[in-house]
């Protein structure tokens, strides 16, 4: 059974291993860069991405965590 929410990570945690600051995603979203319901999704406060989305956007992590 494949687990749906492999891939899947907070906002926070993507900024952490792309060393990118907080803003970086949020403002992503806001100029189409990710595309919300397709590479992200809020849930209430917080922001979810695809690590395809970001490896598609910010190349390989800068660290693997």
């Amino acid at each position: 059974m494949n687990n749906p929410f492999e891939g899947l990570m907070a906002f926070s945690d993507a900024t952490k291993r792309w060393k990118l600051s907080d803003s970086t995603l949020r403002k992503a979203v806001s100029y189409g860069k990710l595309v919300e319901g397709i590479d992200c999704k809020k849930f209430g406060k917080q922001w979810i991405v695809t690590e395809t989305a970001m490896i598609r956007e910010y190349g390989e992590p800068k660290e693997s965590n």
